[in-house]
């Protein structure tokens, strides 16, 4: 039995012959994915604070030990920055202001701690519903962490905020341009692979070929297809009497 291969050509003849469903396809992707993503997502804003963790130096030898050690306490303070310790007392303060941030387990979801390698800058990133309340959870944070952090590490003196939470009113997510690009390749993708299944699934004769070569069977006649307008009734251009 021989394997049938199917040649580019072939290819592009079927993406050709089914090219008004796979655009329809296309603009229906699009059009769910922006529906989606205007309708029914909802946007996500972001602030961010900064806080710097380093002590003042009376010497230059002991500049070197000390940076180090603020280093690794980088960590624990971003561990501790996002724990309920200091999250609770965000969430009291900030429902006491009036905002809205639902739990205290959701507004710890909310809030991301960050530091680039060897910098003793961390960034404290709070996304909210509206920019209002992104801002005030990034600034409300930083403040609690910086009166928090000496209560719990006595020799913990080496924190400032250098940098407060600014309003950001445009929307970090949903990508709207990206979200709707996927949405036009996925009903584009669903397109191909609809018609190269109704192709695989269509057992109907199309060419002669198809019964001299792959049926092994003697072609007996043709059939052509005739215009209605040239078929006349009756013989020698004469219309029969009914």
């Amino acid at each position: 039995m021989n394997d049938e291969v199917i040649s580019l050509g072939q290819v592009l003849s079927i993406l050709r012959k089914h090219l008004i469903m796979l655009i329809a396809m296309t603009c229906i992707g699009g059009v769910f994915a922006a529906a989606i993503t205007y309708l029914i997502m909802q946007p996500k804003y972001e602030s961010t604070a900064m806080i710097l963790v380093n002590r003042e130096q009376t010497t230059q030898a002991g500049q070197y030990n000390d940076l180090q050690t603020d280093l690794q306490m980088i960590n624990t303070y971003k561990d501790i920055l996002t724990k309920d310790v200091v999250m609770k007392t965000v969430h009291a303060n900030l429902t006491k202001q009036g905002v809205v941030v639902g739990s205290d387990s959701q507004l710890t979801n909310e809030v991301s701690v960050t530091n680039n390698q060897n910098s003793q800058v961390m960034s404290v990133t709070a996304k909210a519903d509206d920019p209002y309340t992104a801002r005030s959870i990034a600034n409300e944070t930083v403040k609690v962490f910086r009166e928090k952090i000496t209560s719990i590490m006595t020799n913990a003196k080496n924190v400032s905020i250098i940098s407060r939470g600014t309003l950001n009113k445009n929307a970090v997510s949903p990508r709207k341009g990206i979200n709707i690009l996927i949405g036009l390749f996925a009903g584009l993708t669903i397109g191909i692979l609809f018609t190269f299944l109704r192709e695989l699934t269509d057992r109907t004769v199309k060419n002669t070929e198809f019964i001299a070569n792959t049926l092994d069977l003697p072609l007996l006649g043709t059939i052509t297809d005739i215009d209605p307008k040239n078929i006349k009734l009756g013989t020698n251009g004469t219309k029969s009497r009914l």
